[in-house]
């Protein structure tokens, strides 16, 4: 399955940035847009966030999820990312 799967607003979203020091050229970093919580998680996405953030973590080495501490909450879609 390539990205194409996830619709052509999804597609549209992304922005590209090259760097050409030595110490980045192996690898790739993707920053996802922040997981949505309440209705929002049901309204606000035109795709699987959680299918997509599985799509990505499955061609990566290394996933570091970051949140905000003030918001200790776990919203569903949260879960979800995490349990995929």
């Amino acid at each position: 399955a390539s990205l194409s799967s996830f619709g052509s607003t999804f597609l549209n979203h992304f922005n590209g940035s090259a760097c050409s020091s030595p110490l980045l050229r192996n690898f790739t970093i993707v920053d996802t847009p922040g997981v949505l919580s309440g209705e929002k998680q049901r309204l606000n996405r035109s795709y699987d966030f959680a299918a997509a953030a599985k799509w990505f973590a499955d061609r990566s080495d290394l996933i570091l999820l970051l949140f905000d501490a003030h918001k200790l909450d776990v919203s569903d879609e949260f879960k979800q990312v995490v349990d995929k």
